[in-house]
């Protein structure tokens, strides 16, 4: 027989986000809305949905209250893990049982992604220490092979044009020292603009992505197409920096791999507030769903970290469209 229970019990329990089941035995006489989304019952039907809920209650105390952290099944047999509160009570002097029911579905699927998340954070760290690495190795290269031995090549010249008696011999150490010292001065330039481009902090992100497109393909034989407008407003530092570095390693792909006959670069402010920057090449492209390579991690990393967000299309035979689109923050004043 069907029981009846307080309107005002029922239209609480249709209030709460967690299930309210009470039943006697195997027989549900009262589940609350929320039960019957958790549980995945229809309307009138409880037949072993409920049944796993009965059995917890037969093994505890008669007249206890007890929680417990179980896995419990749906209609149609999906397993869910949920907690469980127990009590024993008292219905038209009848016993029966009083399950609140709360799924941890969500909370498991989250702890699950959350794992994932830091895993490839992990993951992330150890790629761009590696690459960290990498980048200090070829600077501590360049200061050694070029800017070391250039000086250690003038230190040589100095003490030769010191004891040289022979006036016009003297000389040509003195011009050697000069052409050295000049060409130190150049190497050193260029590594210090491969670090921070000077004209990033003094003129804007349009003149370092015209700079730095122009030295990268000054000696090449592809094409290189311009089209940076001018801004409306600097971007911020952050902006900046995560738009011209992903240029940076775009073009330098676009060279290095891509076996490209023209390659293009854009740069524009979009009416919605956004920077929008595609490079694109005609060369060879690559498949999206293989291994990506550590420089496409990083540019997609660079563009998260300032707030935007990267489109790569590709495909064999096919060229590649890298798509970034950057929110135009600016710095506080």
């Amino acid at each position: 027989m069907q029981r009846q229970l307080p309107a005002e019990f029922e239209q609480l329990g249709a209030l709460l986000h967690d299930g309210v089941v009470i039943a006697d035995g195997d027989t549900v006489f009262y589940a609350n809305p929320a039960a019957r989304g958790i549980l995945g019952m229809g309307a009138g039907r409880s037949d072993g949905a409920i049944q796993s809920l009965t059995n917890l209650g037969s093994h505890g105390p008669r007249s206890s209250k007890s929680e417990l952290a179980v896995q419990l099944s749906r209609m149609g047999g999906e397993p869910f893990h949920a907690t469980v509160i127990t009590q024993q009570l008292h219905h038209d002097g009848k016993a029966c049982q009083l399950f609140v029911i709360r799924d941890l579905s969500e909370l498991e699927h989250g702890r699950v992604a959350l794992a994932t998340s830091n895993a490839e954070l992990q993951a992330m760290a150890g790629r761009l220490f590696s690459l960290q690495e990498d980048e200090r190795r070829s600077i501590s290269r360049d200061l050694h092979d070029d800017i070391g031995q250039a000086i250690t090549a003038m230190k040589l010249a100095a003490c030769a044009a010191r004891d040289e008696e022979n006036k016009p011999r003297r000389q040509d150490d003195i011009d050697q020292i000069i052409e050295l010292a000049d060409s130190t001065v150049i190497k050193l330039r260029n590594l210090s603009m491969l670090l921070r481009p000077p004209q990033l902090d003094a003129l804007g992100l349009e003149a370092a992505l015209r700079w730095q497109a122009g030295l990268l393909f000054r000696s090449t034989d592809v094409e290189l197409l311009l089209h940076v407008d001018a801004l409306p407003r600097r971007p911020s530092n952050e902006v900046e920096q995560a738009c011209f570095r992903i240029a940076q390693e775009s073009l330098t792909n676009a060279l290095r791999h891509a076996s490209a006959s023209q390659v293009s670069l854009s740069l524009r402010s979009n009416n919605n507030g956004d920077l929008h920057l595609q490079v694109v090449d005609d060369g060879e492209g690559f498949d999206p769903a293989g291994p990506r390579g550590l420089g496409m991690i990083v540019m997609r990393e660079r563009a998260q970290s300032a707030g935007g967000s990267l489109h790569i299309e590709t495909a064999p035979g096919a060229g590649t469209r890298i798509d970034l689109r950057l929110p135009y923050a600016m710095d506080a004043l």
